[in-house]
């Protein structure tokens, strides 16, 4: 099991958490996609305050079998919000780190077909 750096103030290293994916309601990829865009502040053991969007939100991801966070998105839904992908991304969960390589490639699909759409090819 990977073991993680402590936080300031913590005298352990902790090992990192690996929870079932699946059923947390896998990994969405626009979700993430703006998850990249807020900032994870680790605030403790597992604990994170995310910041970047409207608001504030307050990330756990080790108290429960899964993951939780205060936002609506997620209390409503049971399922992982863009928060918590932002504080996996910062405990650098392989599964999510890795769905970052899919977001990107959808962002240069996209780029191509918007440059394809503006550069009409010209009659020789």
């Amino acid at each position: 099991m990977p073991v993680l750096p402590p936080v300031p103030g913590e005298t352990r290293a902790v090992p990192a958490l690996m929870f079932d994916l699946a059923a947390a309601g896998g990994l969405d990829l626009d979700r993430l996609e703006r998850a990249l865009e807020l900032a994870a502040e680790r605030v403790g053991q597992g604990r994170y305050r995310v910041k970047g969007g409207a608001h504030e939100h307050w990330v756990d991801l080790w108290s429960a079998a899964h993951p939780r966070c205060d936002c609506g998105d997620h209390l409503w839904r049971e399922a992982l919000c863009k928060h918590i992908l932002a504080a996996l991304l910062r405990e650098g969960d392989p599964r999510v780190v890795a769905g970052v390589g899919q977001v990107m490639q959808r962002l240069r699909e996209r780029v191509a077909s918007v440059t394809a759409v503006r550069s009409p090819k010209r009659a020789a």
